[in-house]
């Protein structure tokens, strides 16, 4: 009996997530898909332009921030994203599908300019080259993953690892900065 109701009871519960995403997020350009879960006290903002697409089956929990600043946050099919997490957007985000990111991590694909010593660091403005994070990587608690850089699939990162260079395909990297310890295929 109950197993019949089963299909009925999920589409009502899609529908009250489309109705709920729909109104919360109405007139910014956020666009969350009904499958999946996004926290009451997530914290998303488009800022300066930009967007955020959130796909089907992902998890934002409590107090994670996604922040576009001008650029895009884009996250795929069955990815989370844990508490106290910030994800910036500056010169785009990517986020492959399956991809586990842990509390207390930082994506700022944004840095400042260095330049002359007569203008303040704040008024050189910033290069944005974005971050791409690759299929079914795992990020451990506290990683800060730095301008430029992309992560390759199935990559793991250790946990307080500071990532300023791309790491490849099946790597394993951990430290600060983060140096590959292990290639595992």
């Amino acid at each position: 009996m109950f197993k019949s109701r089963l299909p009925m009871i999920r589409r009502l519960y899609y529908i009250k997530n489309y109705l709920f995403y729909f109104v919360r997020f109405f007139g910014r350009n956020i666009k969350v898909h009904y499958s999946a879960y996004v926290s009451s006290k997530a914290i998303i903002r488009v800022e300066g332009g930009g967007s955020v697409r959130i796909g089907p089956k992902c998890e934002l929990h409590e107090f994670c921030m996604l922040l576009t600043y001008g650029g895009n946050i884009i996250i795929g099919e069955s990815s989370s994203v844990n508490p106290f997490t910030i994800i910036y957007g500056h010169g785009e985000t990517i986020i492959g599908k399956g991809v586990r990111i842990a509390a207390h991590s930082t994506i700022i694909p944004a840095n400042h300019i260095l330049g002359d010593e007569y203008k303040p660091l704040f008024k050189r403005g910033v290069t944005a080259i974005g971050i791409s994070i690759g299929d079914y990587s795992w990020i451990g608690t506290g990683c800060r993953i730095l301008d430029g850089v992309n992560i390759g699939r199935h990559a793991v990162l250790g946990a307080g690892s500071v990532v300023n260079k791309s790491i490849p395909d099946f790597a394993i990297a951990v430290g600060v900065p983060a140096k590959i310890i292990k290639n595992y295929k």
